[in-house]
């Protein structure tokens, strides 16, 4: 017989199972991605031909010699989410039998992300040829979906550990930048294969519960050039960067904190390459640059091009910055605000959720806020 649990677990996956179609039903593999900008994601998610600062640890390391100023990064929570977890937070939150809760939420993606990247120190290359930048980067992540009856695609992330990035420029212009970044991270998430029996049986969605760990050291490597010519005004960049060069299996370094057994979800070896055209002044607004990038190639097995497509651009006006793109086909929008000592930034972008541009959108929101000095 079965216990009060187990019956309306029943009930709720019958539930699920009568409505479960279209795009509801498809199994969900999004691109995991260890660090998200906000600043990134509300241009498109270019990074490789325009990432600044913290965006050049998991980008292209060769862009830190175009961060502007030194600074020292005290503190700076991100906070990301998504509009399903906010549309489906009662259900999520309510009292009651977990399966329950989740049959309230078929067919959508319930996504949030924390996010630090701090204490962090950026050395600019001033007059020199050498540029610098360290961190201490946190991130969790966590995607719980319900598909169909059986199909449970839960996915938390907990990523920890430093990052090391030093660029050098060539030749007597600068226009060639080369770029090295060397990150020992600790990694804890659930087991890939966590099925809804599981959830059934009782067992844990926690990864300290149900999950694997791993520690590895690995290096990402990139490049840019700067083309020897114009066009009204606008100069012209291509970046290249392979991350992850040594694999990203979480296995080269012995590191143990939450004492699971189980191996980590790998994050592969992947290239990326663009072009961006900046213009410095343009009227009165100021570094205005568009791009077009192609991104985690490697990180997208099966899956479809456009996926893997960036473009978008950002323009400022004294310290307001503005910016505007797509995202894997999907519009993104986004806003920065520099105050000196404290930083703002705001964005929304769709990630595709399918192995193909257009299957299932998941519009996300992202705020950021900094102390620097």
């Amino acid at each position: 017989m079965f216990k009060n649990r187990n019956q309306s677990a029943l009930l709720a996956l019958a539930a699920v199972t009568l409505t479960a179609t279209g795009p509801s039903a498809l199994a969900l593999d999004q691109i995991i991605k260890p660090y998200q900008s906000v600043r990134s994601s509300g241009m498109g998610g270019l990074k490789l031909t325009t990432g600044l600062y913290d965006e050049n640890f998991f980008g292209n390391p060769a862009r830190v010699v175009e961060n502007p100023k030194w600074k020292v990064g005290l503190l700076d929570p991100m906070a990301e989410t998504s509009s399903s977890t906010l549309s489906n937070l009662s259900s999520l939150a309510g009292s009651g039998d977990t399966l329950t809760n989740l049959a309230g939420t078929s067919g959508k993606n319930n996504h949030a992300r924390l996010q630090f990247t701090s204490p962090s120190v950026y050395i600019n290359k001033g007059e020199g040829k050498w540029a610098f930048a360290f961190a201490m980067m946190t991130s969790l992540q966590a995607d719980v979906n319900l598909r169909s009856s059986y199909q449970l695609n839960p996915t938390t992330i907990v990523d920890m550990g430093p990052a090391f990035t030093v660029g050098r420029t060539f030749f007597p212009d600068e226009r060639l930048a080369v770029g090295l970044t060397t990150h020992a991270t600790y990694r804890l998430a659930t087991d890939s294969n966590f099925g809804m029996a599981d959830l059934i049986q009782g067992r844990s969605l926690s990864p300290t519960q149900s999950g694997g760990e791993g520690a590895h050291l690995d290096l990402d490597l990139g490049s840019t050039y700067r083309l020897p010519w114009e066009w009204k005004d606008f100069v012209f960049d291509t970046g290249l960067a392979i991350n992850n060069l040594l694999g990203g299996k979480y296995s080269n370094l012995s590191l143990s904190i939450a004492g699971t057994n189980a191996s980590t979800i790998p994050q592969p070896r992947t290239f990326g390459f663009g072009v961006s055209a900046r213009r410095p002044t343009w009227g009165k607004f100021n570094n205005t640059t568009f791009a077009l990038e192609f991104q985690d190639i490697g990180n997208n097995t099966n899956g479809s091009l456009f996926r893997t497509l960036h473009l978008g651009g950002e323009t400022n006006w004294k310290r307001l910055a503005l910016r505007a793109g797509l995202n894997q086909g999907y519009l993104a929008a986004g806003l920065g605000i520099d105050l000196w000592a404290l930083t703002l930034d705001v964005s929304t972008y769709g990630e595709e959720m399918t192995l193909n541009a257009g299957g299932l959108e998941d519009r996300r929101y992202a705020v950021k806020i900094g102390l620097q000095i």
